[in-house]
């Protein structure tokens, strides 16, 4: 594949690196910067997700679960909305909240006035995927970074990753991952093979096909590849791929008509155009 088109046309955008994979093998890639693990931010939630349906799977949680049962007492006089809110309304980002938040302990992002009815409106946010993080470790006995250092980063030779933990001790789950841009290639290559790695399911194929496709409604953004729902912390996008997304342009594009990955990160805010090039000068090359 000749990338030539597409670095030009990031000409200008803080690009840091870009890995293209087909058929499980990297068949391009291209450095502006010398590789080196960062926080990828919001591509952080897509691992939680991750960490969530393997809970799912070993039947420690499920997307029914009531958030406020995992945290008995926390909360005096919960209202009715944050009584009624579950595991999948926070994957989904519709837990009823007014705006993005980025809370530092359970007990705030708890006490954070639910202003919708749970399940009503996607609201993109961090508190959300926070609290499904936190969730995930009453259930588990672990933190999310912790149990995917196990169950998934080894496995798939990701070197053991820093992420950021709350005041209170839990994974963040909605920022902070620092990894690679190699490790991203390697997630979706996970992702593609839908949980599979080296003959062993990891997560149930099942859980990835939902993950990936749109629960809920995202149609008011006004943006292409951001009007397409999202799944539970995955983004469908055009050309039936899907996406985990984070600010600044790091992106994980998950493309199974090519069977094909490609992991991007940067340092730009003004990361759209990074992503709709790849439709441009890459998508043709596959």
């Amino acid at each position: 594949m000749d990338i030539g088109s597409y670095v030009k046309a990031v000409e200008g955008l803080k690009v840091e690196g870009l890995i293209v994979m087909r058929h499980g093998k990297r068949i391009a890639e291209h450095r502006w910067i010398p590789e080196a693990p960062r926080n990828v931010f919001s591509v952080s939630k897509s691992f939680t997700s991750i960490a969530v349906g393997m809970a799912v799977d070993e039947g420690k949680l499920s997307l029914g679960d009531k958030v406020l049962e995992a945290f008995p007492g926390m909360v005096k006089d919960p209202s009715p909305r944050l009584k009624a809110l579950t595991l999948e309304q926070l994957l989904t980002m519709t837990r009823g909240h007014g705006e993005f938040s980025r809370p530092n302990s359970v007990e705030e992002a708890l006490n954070q006035d639910l202003v919708h009815e749970p399940g009503e409106l996607f609201i993109y946010d961090n508190g959300s995927t926070f609290l499904a993080s936190a969730m995930f470790t009453r259930a588990a006995g672990k933190t999310v970074r912790d149990y995917l250092v196990e169950k998934l980063f080894r496995p798939l030779g990701i070197p053991d990753p820093e992420w950021e933990e709350s005041d209170d001790g839990y994974t963040r789950g909605a920022t902070g991952l620092r990894i690679s841009t190699s490790s991203m290639a390697l997630f979706g290559q996970f992702l593609l093979q839908r949980g599979e790695w080296q003959g062993k399911q990891l997560v149930s194929a099942g859980w990835i096909d939902s993950a990936g496709r749109a629960q809920v409604s995202t149609k008011d953004s006004h943006h292409a590849d951001y009007d397409l729902g999202y799944g539970y912390c995955f983004w469908p996008c055009r050309h039936g791929a899907y996406r985990a997304d984070g600010k600044d342009g790091q992106f994980v594009i998950v493309l199974p008509r090519e069977d094909a990955v490609i992991a991007i990160n940067s340092d730009e805010e003004n990361m759209k155009p990074i992503l709709y090039a790849v439709w441009d000068h890459l998508l043709p090359g596959l």
